[in-house]
């Protein structure tokens, strides 16, 4: 069965999801109930938007709600990420102005790819 581009965006969507929140907690608090995945740069950039080292486990209260949050407060998460992790942030700079058109080839490999870290991280 061929899969269309609809299908396995949501398919990796999800894959993503289930490898930021396999960290558990809160990377910020600590928190280990209600966690989201966030993700630093949008995932309307198509480049970084199955990379994990652009995800962060958090919870809602970090992820929106909080002065200190992800959402509230995007200057405060820059520099979270440039304190707690400077090389993932480091690597996004180097890569978010990349141009990336995932081919459906592609888009199963990143799957597998993810099913894989989720495989190795339970």
């Amino acid at each position: 069965m061929v899969k269309g581009k609809k299908y396995l965006t949501k398919k990796l969507d999800s894959a993503w999801s289930k490898v930021i929140l396999s960290k558990g907690k809160c990377e910020v608090c600590g928190k280990r109930e209600n966690l989201n995945p966030h993700h630093y740069i949008s995932r309307s950039n198509r480049r970084l938007r199955w990379d994990i080292r652009n995800g962060i486990c958090c919870c809602v209260g970090c992820h929106l709600f909080k002065n200190e949050s992800f959402h509230k407060n995007p200057e405060w998460g820059h520099f979270w990420m440039e304190d707690k992790r400077w090389e993932d942030l480091a690597y996004i700079n180097v890569v978010m102005y990349e141009i990336k058109k995932w081919t459906v080839e592609d888009m199963e490999s990143k799957l597998k790819e993810l099913g894989d870290e989720v495989a190795y991280r339970s």
